[in-house]
């Protein structure tokens, strides 16, 4: 443990974000790395979404003042959020939540009972005005990038909905070998005013939460005055490698905003009604949980994870066109490789690829130059695994980003 580095120190040396002065503080700028690995945490995401049944949707990053007037946020949040912006005789403010633009999608048209739950999913920006003193690397940013979800949904679909929400975060614990426990956010009743709605809606809501929790079997510890403003939430709270705990993903159920934005559905007897509306998000900002994930691995990702899975090292100048034809084969199957032709040593290209925790270096010599279809592999670990031919190389690539291990 005394030997960890932090994220920043790591992102440093492995190139995965910067920060400039000219842009501010709080705002990352990824790397060509960095931004492979959030494209990766992107697509792992969607992916998981996408089979219990969520839809994919847009939504721009600024938006008119009402909006957050209507949706409570100017009133209860206005510290957190960035000063509206006059142009051209408008005010526009810059997003601090997407709930109320996914909202607006939803009041689009009429929906029947038949037609709900709807599921909507977007990995998008929102902006938060913190203290400098806040500010600390990718953990703490004024600009956030949420894998936010919001559900739509009929009373008696809620419990469906929160277990396949749970169903989501348990597949991401299990693939990143994370330990948590879950912290059931509550209000705090001796403030209420920083909360919208009122005592018998909140009590509702807290009682449905810890009936749902209890009724899937999953152990929470109550926590007064964590909850948003608009409602109580479930926080998972991971410990990485290093025994050090982050708060990442929630799922929040919400009364409030759909009664704000007067949202209705028919039910089966022609009646209008409101939906309850279900918060959710797995990784919870993709910055934070970068942070997370960086220390938890100290930068030596799982192969699935790494943004450059082969380094490829041709020893000598006539080595280099075999070096570039099993480049452009592992390429070819979707095996993030680079090449290092510099005109260093093999020793000193071993160290950097070393240094840069990358899983395998594969070493072109005379004897895979004569042959064309082999590679010395090795790993990170400094492990020779000898010569291997490409095609089973690639097989075991496959396997093992197949089994996340």
């Amino acid at each position: 443990m005394n030997n960890s580095k932090s994220h920043q120190q790591i992102g440093k040396e492995q190139d995965l974000f910067t920060f400039s002065d000219l842009v501010g503080s709080g705002l990352p700028l990824f790397t060509p790395k960095g931004a492979t690995l959030r494209r990766i945490l992107n697509s792992y995401i969607d992916g998981l979404l996408e089979k219990q049944g969520y839809q994919f949707v847009w939504i721009p990053h600024i938006a008119r003042k009402d909006l957050y007037e209507k949706s409570g946020h100017l009133e209860k949040f206005f510290e957190d959020m960035f000063p509206a912006m006059k142009a051209k005789d408008r005010e526009y403010i810059l997003k601090p939540a997407n709930c109320p633009h996914h909202i607006q999608i939803f009041a689009r048209k009429p929906w029947s009972y038949r037609e709900l739950p709807q599921r909507y999913a977007e990995s998008t920006t929102q902006y938060r005005s913190e203290q400098s003193g806040e500010l600390e690397g990718l953990a703490r940013v004024l600009a956030l990038t949420l894998d936010d979800s919001h559900v739509f949904a009929r009373p008696d679909q809620i419990k469906e909905e929160f277990r396949r929400a749970l169903e989501i975060n348990k597949q991401m614990l299990s693939d990143f070998k994370l330990d948590h426990w879950i912290r059931l956010s509550a209000w705090d009743k001796k403030n209420k005013k920083k909360y919208l709605g009122d005592e018998k809606t909140w009590e509702e809501m807290q009682n449905l939460m810890e009936e749902i929790l209890k009724e899937l079997g999953i152990n929470y510890k109550k926590v007064d005055g964590e909850a948003a403003f608009y409602g109580p939430k479930m926080d998972l709270i991971v410990t990485d490698s290093l025994g050090k705990e982050w708060q990442l993903s929630t799922i929040q159920v919400d009364f409030n905003l759909p009664q704000r934005f007067n949202l209705t559905y028919i039910d089966e007897n022609g009646e209008k009604q409101k939906p309850i509306m279900l918060h959710r998000a797995t990784f919870g900002s993709y910055e934070r949980f970068l942070a997370m994930i960086i220390e938890h691995y100290q930068g030596a990702f799982p192969l699935w994870l790494s943004p450059i899975q082969v380094t490829l090292m041709p020893i000598a100048d006539r080595h280099r066109k075999t070096a570039e034809k099993i480049y452009n084969e592992l390429i070819s199957a979707n095996i993030r490789v680079e090449l290092d032709d510099r005109a260093e040593t093999l020793q000193s290209k071993i160290r950097d690829a070393t240094l840069q925790k990358v899983n395998f270096m594969g070493i072109i010599g005379d004897k895979e130059t004569e042959k064309g279809n082999i590679v010395s592999v090795r790993t990170r670990d400094g492990k020779d695994l000898g010569q291997l031919e490409i095609s089973k190389f690639l097989l075991n690539l496959q396997e093992e980003i197949d089994k996340k291990i």
